[in-house]
């Protein structure tokens, strides 16, 4: 069924650019509506009673006879029909003006039940509703002309029904209304368009193209339309969009006669210009004189340019036509006056649909065949017959719902349906590990009570804003629980419905050709004051977040248990502790003059100055290049980056060139990088490069969703990019991002949410920082330490703030210290552990290679005197050591950094101490000949026959223990007196930073490295040590790779066995570290199933819990005494390796 409306639906949707008129339609005759000064409402109507969500597509009258309501629900078939009650906010999206009015619940809607006038619901009786299409057309209030607006989110419209106890709503009717003197008025105003939906220029954006203008160069289409008056005027909408370097042009013929033409300006092809223009023109004609078949052919000239991109956008032709009924129901869009309509025959119905939930039945006067009535205000009246009334596409019970009535929250998560059960155990971890409040609610229960079911983005935005309004200063956080897509009516079919479904919009822009400009943000989401919503394009849209907004982008229950699993491990596990927390990379691209170098050596100084953590700087340029194939490689930071995701970074911030699969021309991180990651010390991403985390395009996965998604390690979360971004705004938001990342709030370091809330609005720049989304969950707070380490004397002396302190080459050092609450500064009784203590010497100077441009010179802390861990005994700890020979003579200021952790590993601690000289020599050094020990171990190892070891490859751990009567020299000052490992042939590895000296004297200590991918075979490595006078020692181990063995499992149990209530099972493997995913299936005797449970794990231990069995089915059902069987199948994540076992337990109850 398709309206007529005095306009007429040819086919298609979406016209995005007119979305403001939509503010002026929803203003709609007896609806409630709420103002944003007034309060919300509590309670859905939703909240109680049975309930039947119905859908529909077209504009018109429907129908819902006994038949169709009895197979809905039988309860229909004994039901008071006048009880029947119909509910619906009609097809536009919502206005994201928040200022905007807009219905407080779904709208009870006018009906007629025909044959409800004695109570009873029978065979031939029907409900009947005015039923209207999410694209809408509608008259403008200024110019008078009808045009359409597509609904771009949603292709339906949904109605609510119930069976309430009490009356409903129902359709009144008005007189003929003959009296009066009015215009005599027998025709209308009809408008038709067509728009198909077929192409998004750049997948970005509201805005979809239609039909492609290549090989063909005219096409022609049809526009039917009886009853038109002839000689009468024709106004014709034509929108068209080109991309070619030269002007191009559109000639637009109606039935064969020339009406105008469009130019479209030529574009220059570079990659980040404009992927098409469009052109909007108006055209007025006359109608033919007896032709109703009107055929608007559109001819393209490419002007030569082979090259040339066209699309039609949509079309709109309106026209005068007859008022009388049509082959399909018609709207008529009627000023005030005495209405003649022609052809009236049996069943005519004349409804005034000027309020679309609240229709009038028109009394009308029979003259012969005429039907007359007159109305003094304009209005929109439906004309259809009894024959044709339409169906809804869609009839499905809804449960009950009532999520406005929840309190509000500090976190609120909105999750689809398919992964609630993930994201409320993330809630329940929120709850008692961080004491927050949250609230889970699904995209279903969202869309149902703020958007009457359909999926729109600002439903989302509305709830975040009610809850926020309920109770302010309590919200804090939203969690978008699910990936999005910037084809949010799935027009490409990238998607399975089910996919489609388990979707969590993104916001995307009107702007849908500019590169640069169009952008996808959850930002609006966090948009909560009255003035803020409509979000210009322009840095008038600046506003400002009020909540910080986060997304984790799981497309399965897989994903979404992953993501749960490692946010959970991050915040619980307490074998991840270490002073990777107070480490930080610096991650920059060459090129570009060094403007992304110079940005990061800015940020690195920064840190260095106001906080306590310490960056480290890896700058591309700083790395030799090698020439590939596909262009050239600095292999060098590739490991680099990865060693510093291994030993772990509390946040790791790239800036530079990139795209959706990696960094920088050089590809310094790949996919295959990600991939092969298994670090367990989960760094935040920060990463101010173009698209690196577009992840709302379903044909692509970017590096971000990588990474986060990874359950062998990656990222805890990202700062990533949806779209191009530009290095000066970049740096803008780099910049407000360490400025409060670092920053207590209230006495606690932020949260993810306060952190982007913050950078957000430091940083604001138009459109162009609006592509910075947060992948992560915005509740969760990184892994600061939260108490102060403290220096308080130093070589034998009190430190003093005006007195900075000397260390001298050769000088045996006393160093003593104090754990502290940060805010009161009182010393930590309760504090014993151990303390990592880090020295530097001098920054030095440094000067990068010059490959792409000028070298760049900066200075960094790069020379390690000392790094020690030494005991803290009630909040206090002392470390001996000397200082190497190998210092800069120079005297300058050096660097100390300190990290600590209790020995219940439940509070931490930090800081560092830059009030101290280091330089020149002790005047009395200590003579040293002795030169250190060291052994060479690879932790796990089995020893063979001739005692060499052997470990599973392909990734081996090597262990040096190094012992000396003075200390072991680390420092970089000296040529060729550093700490290495040559595994082969192959390059010399440089170990200074993997040292660690223990105890409380400095004299011995260890260092650690992983060589990776190697392959079976035999190996030699080779390691070099100096003590700090200068003494060196070499020492070698040769060791055999074999493969990695295949997964088995060694024993697999239930315990207790026999069972009464429970029984837990559990297995052991020989794969400890892997992780590891299992499908447990439990039989009976005859080996029918009874059901089955998954599970997966991550770096398992050897002893695996695979859960509980309580002796049901798999429907809940109990099971009867008797011996059943259960097999569990294991499959290792990283190879693929698969093994299975069986066994079986006895149930006694």
């Amino acid at each position: 069924m398709i309206v007529k409306k005095c306009l007429d639906r040819i086919t298609g949707f979406n016209r995005i650019f007119r979305t403001q008129r939509i503010l002026l339609n929803l203003v709609i005759l007896s609806i409630i509506l709420i103002s944003n000064h007034q309060s919300s409402f509590a309670q859905s109507v939703l909240r109680a009673g049975s309930w039947y969500k119905i859908g529909v597509v077209q504009t018109g009258p429907y129908r819902l006879d006994y038949d169709a309501l009895t197979r809905l629900n039988p309860a229909f078939a004994s039901a008071d029909p006048r009880r029947f009650r119909l509910y619906g906010n009609g097809g536009a999206p919502l206005p994201q003006l928040n200022a905007a009015p807009r219905s407080t619940d779904l709208t009870e809607n006018a009906i007629l039940v025909e044959g409800e006038a004695d109570g009873r619901f029978d065979r031939g009786d029907a409900l009947l509703f005015w039923g209207e299409s999410p694209h809408t057309v509608r008259r403008d209030s200024v110019t008078g002309q009808l045009g359409h607006t597509i609904n771009p989110y949603a292709d339906t419209t949904f109605y609510f029904l119930t069976i309430s106890p009490d009356l409903g709503r129902r359709i009144a009717t008005r007189a003929s209304g003959l009296a009066g003197s009015l215009s005599a008025i027998s025709t209308c105003m009809h408008y038709a368009f067509h728009e198909v939906e077929e192409t998004s220029r750049i997948r970005s954006g509201r805005g979809w193209l239609g039909e492609f203008f290549g090989v063909t160069a005219e096409q022609t289409f049809a526009f039917n339309t009886p009853g038109l008056v002839a000689v009468s005027p024709v106004v014709v909408t034509s929108s068209v969009m080109a991309d070619a370097p030269a002007d191009t042009r559109f000639a637009v013929r109606l039935n064969g006669q020339p009406i105008g033409s469009q130019t479209l300006t030529a574009l220059s092809g570079y990659r980040y210009d404009l992927k098409g223009v469009e052109n909007r023109s108006v055209f007025t004609t006359t109608a033919p004189g007896s032709e109703t078949a009107l055929r608007l052919a559109l001819t393209y000239d490419r002007a030569g340019q082979s090259s040339a991109v066209a699309h039609l956008n949509y079309l709109g032709i309106q026209t005068t036509r007859e008022l009388r009924p049509y082959a399909e129901p018609t709207v008529a869009w009627l000023a005030p006056g005495r209405y003649t309509l022609r052809q009236a025959g049996a069943g005519l119905r004349v409804w005034d649909i000027s309020a679309p939930t609240q229709p009038v039945s028109q009394s009308v006067a029979l003259n012969g065949s005429e039907a007359i009535w007159s109305h003094a205000n304009r209005a929109t009246y439906a004309v259809f017959t009894d024959a044709q009334f339409g169906q809804p596409i869609s009839l499905e019970p809804v449960v009950n719902q009532n999520i406005g009535s929840e309190a509000t929250p500090n976190l609120l998560i909105v999750v689809p349906p398919a992964f609630r059960a993930e994201a409320e155990r993330l809630a329940a971890f929120r709850r008692n590990h961080d004491g927050l409040t949250v609230l889970v609610v699904t995209t279903t229960q969202v869309y149902n009570e703020f958007a009457s079911g359909q999926p729109d983005p600002t439903a989302i935005r509305d709830a975040a804003r009610f809850y926020s309004r309920k109770t302010s200063n309590t919200l804090r956080y939203l969690l978008l629980f699910g990936d999005a897509t910037y084809d949010y009516r799935n027009r490409a079919g990238s998607l399975t419905p089910a996919q489609w479904a388990n979707m969590v919009p993104i916001y995307q822009s009107r702007e849908s050709l500019d590169p640069i400009r169009s952008y996808s943000s959850d930002d609006y989401f966090g948009f909560l004051k009255d003035a803020d919503g409509e979000w210009l394009e322009t840095t008038a849209g600046d506003h400002q977040l009020d909540i910080g907004v986060g997304r984790l982008p799981v497309k399965s229950a897989d994903e979404a248990r992953t993501v749960v699993d490692k946010l959970i491990r991050y915040s619980s596990d307490k074998t991840l502790v270490g002073d990777w927390q107070t480490r930080l990379a610096l991650v920059a691209d060459d090129g570009d003059g060094n403007i992304h170098q110079q940005d990061a050596d800015q940020l690195a100084r920064e840190i260095e100055v106001n906080t306590a953590f310490r960056p480290q700087r890896l700058f591309t340029d700083d790395f030799a290049q090698e020439s590939a194939p596909g262009g050239p490689r600095a292999p060098g930071v590739n490991r680099a980056l990865n060693d510093a995701l291994n030993e772990g970074r509390l946040i790791i911030n790239y800036a530079g060139h990139g795209g959706v699969s990696g960094w920088a021309e050089e590809q310094i991180l790949t996919l295959s990088d990600i991939f092969s990651w298994r670090n367990r010390r989960l760094p935040l991403f920060v990463t101010a490069t173009c698209e690196f985390g577009r992840y709302d395009d379903p044909g692509t996965v970017s590096g971000a969703e990588l990474a986060l998604l990874s359950r062998q390690g990656g990222a805890i979360g990202l700062l990533t990019t949806t779209r191009p971004v530009f290095a000066n705004t970049n740096f803008l938001l780099n910049e407000a991002f360490y400025r409060s990342v670092f920053t207590p709030i209230n006495g606690q370091m932020p949260r993810l949410g306060d952190v982007m809330r913050d950078t957000k609005n430091n940083s604001l720049s138009g459109s162009l920082n609006r592509n910075f989304a947060l992948l992560g969950d915005p509740s969760m707070r990184l892994a600061y330490p939260d108490a102060e380490v403290a220096v308080t004397r130093l070589a034998g002396r009190v430190v003093q703030p005006n007195r900075p302190d000397t260390l001298r080459a050769l000088q045996t050092v006393v160093l003593e210290g104090e754990i502290r609450n940060p805010v009161t500064g009182q010393l930590l009784t309760d504090f014993s552990g151990q303390v990592r203590l880090t020295l530097f010497d001098k920054a030095t100077n440094r000067s990068t290679r010059g490959t792409e441009s000028l070298p760049m010179t900066y200075r960094a802390f790069t020379s390690t005197i000392f790094s020690g861990q030494t005991p803290v005994n009630a909040g206090r700890f002392r470390v001996q050591f000397t200082v190497p020979k190998d210092i800069d003579y120079t005297v300058g200021p050096g660097r100390l950094y300190a990290y600590a952790v209790r020995a219940d590993s439940l509070l931490e601690a930090s800081g560092q101490y830059a009030n101290l000289l280091i330089g020149s020599s002790d005047p009395q050094p200590l003579a040293d000949t002795q030169p250190p020990a060291l052994t060479l171990t690879i932790p796990g190892a089995t020893l063979d026959a001739d005692a060499t070891p052997r470990i599973a490859g392909p990734d081996v751990y090597l262990q040096i223990n190094l012992s000396d009567n003075v200390g072991i020299n680390i420092t970089r000052t000296g040529l060729g007196h550093e700490l290495t490992a040559q595994l082969q042939q192959s390059e010399v590895v440089t170990l200074n930073d993997k040292y660690v000296a223990m105890g409380a004297d400095g004299r011995q200590g260890m260092a650690t490295y992983t060589f990776r991918g190697l392959q079976p075979g035999r190996y030699s490595v080779r390691v070099k040590a100096w003590d700090v006078n200068n003494n060196s020692n070499e020492g070698a181990l040769t060791f055999v790779v074999s493969d990695k063995p295949a997964l088995t499992i060694g024993t697999l149990r239930a315990y207790p066995n026999p069972m009464a209530e429970q029984t837990t099972l559990e297995l052991t493997h020989n794969r400890p570290g892997d992780a590891l995913d299992w499908t447990l299936t439990f039989f009976d005797r005859s080996g029918r199933v009874l059901g089955s449970q998954t599970g997966q794990c991550d770096q398992c231990p050897e002893t695996v819990s695979l859960g509980q069995w309580e002796g049901r089915t798999g429907g809940n059902s109990p099971l009867p005494n008797g011996l059943y069987l259960y097999r569990v199948d294991v499959r290792a994540a990283s190879d693929g390796s698969a093994a299975g076992a069986s066994e079986r337990v006895l149930l006694i109850r």
